[in-house]
């Protein structure tokens, strides 16, 4: 397990999610999610909320959390500028 961190800050989290590139991955030792978040049932919440505000995902495993920014997904209007795209594009 990865040593405990005392200088690794929610602000520098915040940081470092707010960075990724889309579908990247950032993880962060259980005890560090502890530290940071708290124990209780409250703590799934708060983890829950703060990745969705900077875009991500949180995954728990077995040590460690693991934060994946979202993809995002195309709209409609992409569909339909590609179909009209091959239309133009057929004889």
């Amino acid at each position: 397990m990865k040593p405990l961190r005392w200088n690794f800050t929610l602000p520098e989290l915040q940081a470092r999610l707010d960075h990724l590139s889309e579908g990247a991955l950032f993880a962060i030792s259980a005890r560090d999610y502890e530290r940071l978040f708290g124990t209780n049932d409250v703590a799934a919440a708060r983890l829950r909320n703060f990745a969705r505000g900077h875009a991500c995902v949180a995954n728990h495993s077995t040590d460690a959390i693991l934060f994946r920014k979202k993809l995002t997904q195309p709209d409609d209007s992409f569909q339909l500028r590609e179909q009209q795209d091959e239309a133009e594009d057929s004889p």
